[in-house]
């Protein structure tokens, strides 16, 4: 039980350094996405992917070991969490395996945190390049009027304004 145990920690700790990469990451990617730098953002969602695609395999192996442990600690292996295991693990590997799930939650908690604010600042992003793009529309067409049927109708002259030569 003790390889096994050993074995679940070194994973969770391999986890919590991805998680803490991937946490770098989007500390980046929010530095990208206020700059603009579309090119520094598309290498940034490379690096996430490939981070993510490394988790993938350190959840199936940590899934795998909890479903080992389980007949060990009289659980069943659907059964069998992190957070149970380190209550019914005694001494010194129950006290680490709970200071690890803190960390791992805190590190998981920030990333949740991080990821909203870059959806939020996207967002606003694109709302702002849609409202630029429909304030080119317009001057490219001219401004829209109301006919007598209440559909649109492009006006008859455009802005003067930027009709005017310099």
């Amino acid at each position: 039980m003790q390889t096994l145990l050993a074995e679940l920690m070194a994973i969770v700790r391999q986890e919590i350094d991805q998680y803490r990469q991937l946490l770098a990451l989007l500390r980046r990617e929010r530095s990208r996405i206020v700059r603009g730098e579309l090119a520094g953002l598309i290498e940034v969602v490379r690096r996430k992917e490939a981070i993510t695609k490394d988790l993938a395999t350190l959840e199936a192996s940590r899934l795998s070991v909890l479903a080992r442990l389980g007949p060990e600690v009289g659980a069943e292996e659907s059964a069998l969490s992190l957070s149970r295991l380190a209550a019914l693990s005694p001494g010194e590997a129950g006290d680490t395996l709970r200071a690890l799930l803190t960390e791992f939650r805190g590190v998981v908690g920030l990333l949740v945190a991080a990821n909203d604010v870059n959806r939020t600042l996207l967002g606003r992003s694109l709302e702002f390049v849609q409202g630029s793009l429909e304030i080119f529309r317009t001057v490219a067409t001219g401004p829209q009027t109301y006919g007598s049927g209440g559909r649109f109708h492009e006006a008859a002259h455009p802005l003067v304004a930027l009709n005017q030569t310099a």
